[in-house]
């Protein structure tokens, strides 16, 4: 939060108090994220404005990085920085955010949704060595894909019973809307070669670490190369996609016909959204990142690296005794499993599909495109009766 960040918990809780007596404004929805304009808060945001909600509300959006958005902001809408977003906050019936929070206490005539970023396969919040006795409840609403997460998310953030909302993931509806297949091929084509067409993706996602650069250190340039051989030969690509927080230099990766790297900046100027690229693969990488739990809804193949999951283990910590019996997928344990995982499913192999069927039940209790209208459920239930 920068400057937030400072201010003594004193003063927070004398925040409270004035968030008590400023007056709630029922025509105004609130949006806050702290670290870029993306994940639940943007797909929710969208939402709004393609449904028309920013005729009958004024939309307020605080950002970490609010400036790049004032220019082009949408009828009725205002971007502003979280410093100031915060006297916003007070005024606002209505508040969503899924990175960051302002830590006041919402007042009875307040609704503020917590839709998180992913249900937890990493320990979060109070589950995190260090963190058991932190405050992490400022919300009147907790989002829960499936009852299976419900003790999970109430002892993340020691939230009762009544503030769980079971939904799914806001930012999972792109994902479950089809992509018209010559955009999908012309951004596969834009993503990874000019000068290739491809028939399906290898989608890898690597987890944020500290050591920058140890999260690709599983595949040689020898594996990278073969992989971009084997890939060229049969229609697939590959594409690298970095988690938010990574510093990678992209101009210093090598150049390949067939596998790319790309980060947030350049799905940005591509207009490509996350989630549609997600959608855009025949299959994912990853290691111990929650989109896996929203990609068992499209019902395809996964393979997880999990190379270092002792020391994550020891680290960071899961929130499964036994986080391997719910990946539904490969093992990759090196840069060999990889390259071996890699033709395997190229080779049309998937003996995982009623192991990831049956997680994908407990997991996700919904798999349609509604989430979002499920969330701002909350603001037409209490709205009934109004003209």
């Amino acid at each position: 939060m920068g400057l937030l960040q400072k201010i003594p918990r004193k003063a927070w809780i004398f925040l409270d108090l004035v968030n008590k007596l400023v007056k709630k404004d029922n025509r105004r929805i609130f949006i806050y994220s702290n670290l870029g304009f993306y994940d639940n808060v943007k797909a929710l945001f969208d939402h709004l404005i393609e449904n028309g909600y920013n005729d009958k509300y004024k939309i307020i959006v605080s950002l970490s990085n609010w400036e790049d958005y004032v220019e082009t902001a949408e009828k009725n809408v205002k971007y502003i920085s979280n410093v100031k977003g915060l006297f916003s906050f007070f005024r606002c019936k209505y508040c969503f955010y899924c990175f960051g929070k302002y830590p006041v206490k919402p007042t009875k005539k307040q609704i503020v949704f917590n839709m998180w970023h992913g249900m937890p396969l990493k320990k979060i919040g109070n589950m995190v060595k260090g963190h058991e006795k932190t405050n992490y409840n400022y919300f009147t609403h907790l989002l829960c894909t499936s009852e299976y997460f419900r003790d999970i998310m109430k002892k993340s953030f020691n939230a009762k019973d009544e503030q769980i909302f079971i939904c799914g993931q806001p930012r999972t509806d792109e994902m479950m809307t089809p992509v018209p297949a010559e955009d999908e091929i012309t951004a596969k084509a834009a993503l990874v070669s000019y000068s290739a067409r491809f028939s399906k993706m290898f989608l890898w996602l690597p987890t944020f670490r500290e050591n920058e650069g140890t999260e690709l250190d599983i595949l040689s340039e020898q594996q990278l190369s073969e992989i971009d051989r084997i890939c060229g030969e049969n229609g697939w690509c590959m594409l690298v996609k970095l988690h938010p927080l990574s510093s990678i230099d992209l101009s210093e990766r090598k150049k390949y016909e067939n596998i790319g790297f790309a980060d947030n900046t350049v799905l940005n100027e591509l207009h490509i959204g996350f989630y549609q690229l997600v959608a855009m693969s025949s299959c994912l990488i990853t290691d111990y990142s929650s989109v896996y739990f929203d990609y068992m809804l499209l019902d395809r193949p996964m393979g997880f690296a999990v190379t270092d999951i002792e020391k994550y283990t020891s680290d960071r910590g899961f929130v499964f005794d036994d986080p391997l019996s719910k990946m539904p997928g490969d093992l990759i344990e090196n840069g060999d499993d990889f390259l071996k995982f890699i033709k395997k499913i190229i080779d049309g192999k998937d003996e995982f599909v009623n192991f990831r069927r049956k997680l994908s039940e407990q997991f996700n209790q919904y798999c349609d495109n509604k989430n979002c209208e499920r969330v701002l459920s909350v603001i037409k239930e209490n709205n009934k009766g109004e003209k």
